[in-house]
């Protein structure tokens, strides 16, 4: 009996530790990386990208908008790609992504300066998943459009790919600007042509459904139903409308020109938690396989302490199922989670990932974990929580400031692929990690930020006729040289570690040079002619 105990003691502490992905720190920089955005190509499930915000040496440590892409599942990751700034200090934020059904990538951000005001929210596409990326458009315009409002934050993008009718709607969710004191409200726009003209904005709100005049921040969380039904979670409380707070659910099948509108959440009590500390983000999913379920993942308070919660429907968004806690340490024990993400996956499985402090202690100034739980029934009950994270990361202040307030989760074929913010090196880094919904076992986690040192360098730039490409490690095989509009004008081949360029007899403005090393490293650079 003795021994057979024995015998099982052993066997699940080597379940435990199969169930915890193993580590593989290759994040090397001290610079700031937040609020990753991950997306899996629907043609190639090997081909992943995961964007972020990161104070970036190539432009002089202004936020900037950088992605890495991965061919073979996660294992390994090209070098970064800087999405364009369009003035001087200005500064990126935001990333959202999005693959079309075709495999085309798309991204959305923001660029923008303040004081005087300038900028706005940009969408570009790759068709190499990711390697590469077209010059950006500008979709929304920071000083012609409800400028007071600055109506540029969180905006998220949503493709239609449905294959129904409005197959190839683009849809982009936005909020004014952190600072902006109420009345507020939530934006849309859309594009019935993959992006390459969008609408004039809409409010998402309407008469009886309005967000109301003191939620300072009303982000819309919107999700793309297998029907091809938009579908947008947000805020309200307007005691003339209701007495209670809610969160509602809106639905279009036009492309947002009409709406219906549902109760999500009524009276949510500890919605939001009272410690403000604590990252608030919500998160709107739809199954890509049943059109009727979709999951509303959120933090409440209710027990005392921030818990992650879903609600979920099975009717569209008829009706939605009563809060279920999704964390499963004690409850009331003062620890808090926070930044919830959901996803769905073709075999009707539903992740929920989740920053968690169980191994720390009470309150927000503790060691975090990322964790994650499975649902097999639609938010009905979930398995036992699985640890992502093999590492308890420190607390750092950092996680008090903006920009680091989301992470992104993808659930593809029963397996969870996870990017997230860490600061367990002192600083705040991007990493990645996958893990099997039916083993619990992990398949690695590998840090994505980005390398201390840039591969190659441009000076003078701007420039007048010449400049020269410096790599610091491989020799470069290829340049491209591209217009705004991602059109080639020239492709030079070389083999060198230094070149220079001439473009004399261009016209002056800003073009776009893509660098191909003899590593096969891709790297794309803003110059500008003056």
């Amino acid at each position: 009996m003795k021994k057979q105990f024995l015998t099982y003691i052993i066997l699940l502490a080597c379940l435990t530790a199969i169930a915890q992905p193993a580590n593989i720190d290759i994040s090397q920089t001290a610079t700031f990386e937040g609020e990753p955005y991950l997306a899996v190509n629907p043609t190639n499930h090997q081909n992943m990208v995961v964007a972020w915000m990161a104070d970036d040496l190539s432009t002089g440590f202004r936020m900037s908008i950088k992605s890495k892409t991965s061919f073979d599942g996660g294992t390994t990751w090209t070098n970064p790609f800087v999405q364009p700034h369009f003035g001087n200090n200005w500064f990126s934020a935001d990333v959202s992504m999005q693959f079309s059904r075709n495999g085309t990538l798309y991204i959305s951000y923001i660029d923008y300066r303040q004081a005087p005001d300038s900028g706005g929210v940009y969408v570009s596409h790759s068709l190499n998943g990711g390697i590469s990326w077209s010059a950006p458009t500008q979709v929304w315009n920071e000083i012609t459009e409800d400028p007071s409002k600055k109506p540029l934050d969180r905006p998220w993008l949503a493709v239609d790919n449905s294959g129904t009718s409005t197959d190839g709607a683009f849809f982009i969710t936005t909020k004014p600007a952190p600072w902006i004191l109420p009345p507020n409200r939530a934006y849309l726009k859309t594009s019935a042509d993959s992006g390459q003209t969008w609408s004039t904005y809409r409010y998402v709100d309407t008469t009886n459904y309005l967000i109301g005049n003191m939620i300072a921040a009303p982000m819309a969380a919107p999700a793309v139903a297998k029907d091809g039904a938009f579908c947008i979670a947000y805020p309200s409380y307007l005691a003339s409308q209701s007495v209670y707070a809610k969160i509602l659910f809106a639905k279009t099948y036009n492309r947002g020109a009409s709406f219906q509108y549902h109760d999500l959440l009524v009276n949510p009590v500890g919605l939001p938690p009272a410690d403000s500390s604590y990252k608030q983000g919500y998160h709107l999913a739809a199954n890509p396989a049943n059109a009727n379920q979709l999951a509303f993942v959120y933090l409440s308070g209710q027990n005392g302490d921030p818990d992650v919660y879903v609600s979920t429907t099975n009717n569209g968004g008829l009706t939605w199922s009563n809060g279920v806690r999704v964390n499963d340490d004690a409850v009331g024990n003062g620890i808090g989670q926070d930044m919830p993400w959901a996803s769905y996956d073709s075999n009707n499985n539903l992740v929920i990932v989740w920053r968690d402090r169980r191994n720390g202690g009470a309150g927000f100034a503790q060691s975090t974990d990322t964790y994650c739980s499975v649902s097999q029934n639609n938010g009905v009950s979930f398995l036992p929580n699985l640890r992502l994270s093999n590492l308890s990361a420190s607390y750092n202040t950092v996680l008090l400031q903006n920009g680091n307030d989301f992470m992104s989760c993808e659930l593809i074929n029963d397996t969870i692929n996870v990017a997230w913010g860490d600061v367990r090196s002192g600083h705040l880094n991007i990493y990645f990690a996958k893990s099997s919904v039916n083993s619990g076992s992990g398949s690695g986690i590998t840090a994505i930020n980005p390398e201390d040192e840039e591969l190659v360098s441009i000076y003078p730039n701007p420039f007048t006729s010449q400049t020269t490409i410096t790599s610091t490690k491989y020799k470069v095989q290829s340049i491209k040289i591209m217009d705004v509009l991602g059109n080639s004008l020239q492709q030079l081949s070389v083999n060198n570690l230094q070149s220079t360029i001439d473009m004399t007899g261009y016209a002056k403005g800003i073009y776009f040079m893509q660098i191909t090393d003899e590593k096969k490293n891709v790297m794309s650079r803003k110059i500008v002619i003056n």
